[in-house]
């Protein structure tokens, strides 16, 4: 679905990611854990074409990306539904209203009210809501559980496991080893500027382990 080549990216004289390869397939979710300023929002900056870059991203043809930032811009006067209409549209879709109800169903939120004045957890939800309303190809959800309580994070949990059971594919970050080992079918460590290990069956005492050995060494 996508492969990364040698994918480096600077800020100034500032080195963010250097020589980084990586590959995505299909129906699949990929953990990504790194120390903060690893360069994990960057890396999914330059996936999303918001920034450039040095080296090659390789996209499937027509392949359709929805992705959650850590932290979601609103604007003061749209209401939740006029966000999530706004969204749909990007997409070249119509809203439907029918959805859109039955989707509020398990998020629970006042799509009437100003989504500037949304708890943090309403407002990652929203934002959430929007992209599955897309019904993209693939998923970027960075830091999604920060900042949700623990309902939420059950909800999340079962939904990237249904996209999951669709065929979609999803690429997630997180400090929480637990949730990513309990989740993801990979788990790629980014450090100094690479990813420099990608975990599949290890426990989650062992990738913590190998981690803190890493920081270690980088220190």
């Amino acid at each position: 679905m996508i492969n990364i080549t040698d994918l480096s990216k600077s800020y100034g004289k500032t080195v963010v990611l250097h020589g980084l390869s990586v590959a995505y397939q299909s129906g699949m979710i990929y953990g990504l854990a790194g120390e903060n300023g690893a360069g994990k929002t960057t890396l999914f900056n330059c996936i999303m074409g918001l920034t450039g870059y040095d080296g090659s991203i390789d996209k499937a043809s027509g392949i359709s990306i929805g992705y959650l930032p850590a932290e979601t811009h609103f604007y003061s006067l749209i209401t939740g539904y006029e966000y999530l209409d706004f969204c749909i549209k990007a997409k070249g879709k119509k809203i439907n209203r029918a959805r859109v109800e039955e989707a509020n169903k398990m998020f629970q939120l006042p799509l009437h009210r100003y989504a500037s004045e949304y708890s943090t957890g309403m407002k990652k939800k929203l934002a959430l809501m929007a992209l599955l309303l897309q019904d993209n190809d693939l998923y970027i959800l960075d830091e999604p559980f920060n900042g949700v309580d623990l309902y939420g994070c059950i909800q999340l949990k079962k939904i990237i496991r249904s996209l999951k059971a669709k065929g979609k594919t999803l690429l997630l970050s997180s400090h929480q080893i637990t949730i990513l080992r309990e989740l993801c079918d990979s788990i790629d460590y980014l450090s100094r500027h690479t990813i420099v290990k990608r975990y599949t069956d290890e426990p989650v005492e062992e990738i913590e382990r190998s981690i803190l050995a890493d920081i270690h060494v980088g220190m």
